[in-house]
């Protein structure tokens, strides 16, 4: 709720702005801070707690709402701009998330044991009349996934696994940024129209709902670190088939291996740090790993950029960064589930 309304708050005032400087204030800052704490991490953790079988399945189809929200909300604020101008289409978007995300967000519970459930794929929890007398409510005693351990934050930074995680997730942030920021100029370098360039990526996103289904599925039944490096094979190998894309043939090529190796990702990232580390503190854990990805997508465009202006081509940040995809497979290989140690009496 509170990001909704630092959202819908942010967006309103880009209405006033008139500089450079208050576009870094309002855009950059206000409406940085409101989405961070409206978008994902939020969504991802409410979906954590309330199901335990099922959970990538569930993350899959939540990540297809983003991915088709992105594609609906894209035309609609272009229609808004080229009638109305963006000063009107930013106040429309900051009504739109007050009217929408407020009320369902107050509708939604964080937990499904605020209203005396368990978690889906668990045993229902006694009611409170079946509880020995003298023990606690039901609602002080959340049941736990099955089988599952869950770690503080302090514990799971203490891990391999989290930081092994952090560096692959690290790694596909570089490649996302990167192919979001430089396809359509380096398309456009090959000879394809902008028109085309620009309609891949919108395309991009589409097929990307393939893999985010696809994988969120498989992710209920085979091993998640095994599906990234699939997923990762898919990213490196559509850069690098990027590299060489002179005709729309190659490009849909490498919306296909990108788009499905990306959209399989998104749902398996809080899958897999959920499974690793519990449900109980999964929304620091998540919110702890997430600056990685954020330092990667403003660390990977200016890389790119770079090796663009030293060697005049995007061949070179592209291999660089399909490159990276495959040493990601490896880094992600590596990360084994995490396991508690024992503690001492007291501590």
């Amino acid at each position: 709720i509170i990001g909704a309304v630092i959202s819908g708050l942010g967006f309103a005032l880009m209405f006033f702005v008139e500089s450079l400087l208050g576009f870094y204030v309002v855009y950059g800052v206000v409406l940085s801070i409101g989405m961070s704490a409206m978008l994902y991490i939020p969504a991802w953790t409410v979906i954590a707690k309330w199901f335990s079988r099922r959970l990538s399945l569930a993350l899959g189809v939540l990540a297809v709402g983003a991915g088709l929200g992105g594609l609906v909300c894209a035309p609609a604020v272009a229609w808004l701009i080229i009638n109305y101008g963006w000063r009107a289409a930013f106040v429309v978007l900051g009504v739109t998330v007050w009217v929408v995300v407020i009320p369902l967000a107050l509708v939604v519970r964080d937990r499904p044991e605020d209203k005396g459930l368990s978690p889906y794929g668990l045993p229902a929890a006694p009611s409170p009349e079946a509880q020995p007398s003298g023990s606690a409510p039901h609602e002080k005693q959340a049941p736990e996934r099955q089988g599952a351990v869950d770690f503080t934050l302090r514990q799971a930074l203490s891990t391999s696994a989290f930081w092994l995680l952090a560096a692959a997730f690290f790694c596909q942030g570089v490649a996302h940024s990167v192919v979001t920021v430089h396809t359509v100029p380096a398309l456009t370098d090959a000879g394809i129209s902008m028109e085309k360039a620009a309609f891949c990526m919108g395309f991009l996103t589409l097929v990307s709902i393939v893999g985010r289904l696809g994988f969120g599925y498989l992710g209920d039944y085979v091993t998640k670190r095994y599906l990234f490096m699939v997923s990762y094979g898919l990213m490196g190998s559509g850069l690098l088939v990027l590299m060489h894309a002179g005709d729309m043939a190659a490009v849909y090529f490498f919306v296909a291996l990108f788009g499905v190796g990306f959209g399989g990702m998104v749902p398996l990232m809080p899958a897999i740090r959920t499974e690793y580390f519990g449900r109980r503190a999964i929304g620091k854990i998540q919110g702890f790993m997430n600056p990685v990805m954020m330092i990667a997508g403003a660390a990977g465009p200016i890389l790119a950029g770079h090796l663009f202006d030293t060697t005049g081509t995007y061949r070179t940040s592209f291999l660089f960064t399909g490159l990276l995809m495959f040493v990601a497979i490896v880094v992600i290989f590596f990360a084994r589930p995490a396991h508690l140690l024992p503690t001492k009496m007291g501590e």
